[in-house]
């Protein structure tokens, strides 16, 4: 892709450095704004775009976001078809009675060309009409080196692409098929799991309470229990995630604790999933079941509380709704409501 220029290198470069000490450069009279427009104190680089450095990080707001009115939090999604989409948390909040989604973002290190930016959606793209007065075309960041030049793709490595995955695991009852645990089949040789026992080497040592055994056995360990799996797509560079969690409603599942640190190899895939010990927050379940995200629903009338996934993954917070509540099995606890079986194969999300 060809960029236009706003800037030429060296004038670029030394309005990066006035940025850096705190000077606001794109400044545009509200009255020439329309609604979802993109606001970031960076540079201008073209009528569209805003010139971000290589690993800088920028907070922005999207005003007037008025189909935002009513939500707390919405994904905010840096498209790019160069080096893939990053999903960051935009908070939503009421500024001079305008709806404003505020959210930070770090541009990878591979990051090149050009990326739009939506909320909400993918393609629901904000506009620049912060940049061009009266603009209403998509508006995002052109990503630039130090010298103020437009990053050509493949001049610096990229960073790994993840794709995550949400399944339930559960060989409690009787289980589904394969065998009630989502992560079977999954190559050996190729998969990190961080499960009962723990991980000792990514930081996530084996919990007091260990976890239970099937019934009939001494060796195969009970699950009943969410599942999350992180695939690194890249074939060269090693993916780091340095933290994970699960809310629902008022719940937060964190059974990896705060010093998780795992590499994923370039091709290799992590599944994360209950390390036992008690469940985080009040249930009347009995045993050692610390992601069981099931119990979440409390009773068999479907709640519409959407669990929230979010993880560090490549040094970015990646949040994502699981809007087909994988996680809290539709909402009902099914253990507890006669039909027993809660297992769901993984199931793409990201």
């Amino acid at each position: 892709m060809r960029i236009t220029r706003g800037l030429g290198p060296a004038a670029l470069a030394t309005a990066l450095a006035i940025l850096a000490s705190g000077t606001l450069f794109v400044s545009a009279a509200s009255a020439g704004t329309a609604d979802g427009a993109l606001k970031c104190s960076l540079p201008k680089y073209n009528p569209t775009k805003y010139a971000l450095g290589l690993g800088q990080t920028t907070t922005c707001t999207i005003t007037g976001a008025s189909d935002a009115t009513g939500l707390s939090t919405v994904p905010v999604i840096i498209q790019s078809s160069n080096f893939g989409n990053r999903t960051v948390t935009g908070t939503v909040s009421v500024i001079g009675g305008s709806t404003t989604i505020t959210f930070t973002f770090t541009a990878p290190s591979g990051a090149c060309n050009t990326a739009v930016v939506s909320y909400i959606k993918t393609g629901n793209i904000a506009n620049n009409s912060w940049i061009t007065t009266g603009g209403k075309a998509a508006s995002g960041f052109a990503f630039v080196d130090s010298s103020g030049n437009a990053a050509a793709c493949g001049s610096v490595p990229e960073s790994p692409i993840a794709k995550v995955y949400l399944g339930y695991a559960d060989n409690f009852y009787s289980h589904g098929d394969p065998l009630g645990l989502p992560w079977n089949g999954m190559p050996a040789a190729t998969t990190i799991f961080v499960g009962c026992g723990g991980y000792p080497t990514g930081g996530v040592p084996a919990v007091a309470q260990p976890c239970e055994k099937v019934i009939g056995s001494t060796t195969v360990d009970s699950y009943d229990a969410g599942a999350i799996r992180i695939d690194n797509t890249s074939t060269t560079t090693a993916m780091p995630v340095t933290g994970g969690s699960v809310k629902i409603g008022d719940c937060t599942y964190n059974p990896w604790g705060g010093a998780m640190n795992i590499s994923i190899p370039p091709g290799f895939s992590l599944v994360l999933t209950q390390t036992g010990g008690p469940k985080p927050c009040d249930t009347d379940e009995v045993g050692p079941y610390n992601f069981d995200t099931s119990e979440s629903a409390l009773g068999c009338t479907p709640s519409f509380l959407i669990p929230v996934v979010t993880l560090n993954v490549n040094g970015n917070t990646v949040t994502i709704n699981d809007t087909g509540q994988i996680l809290n099995t539709g909402g009902v606890d099914v253990g507890g409501c006669g039909a027993h079986d809660e297992f769901h194969a993984f199931t793409q999300v990201l």
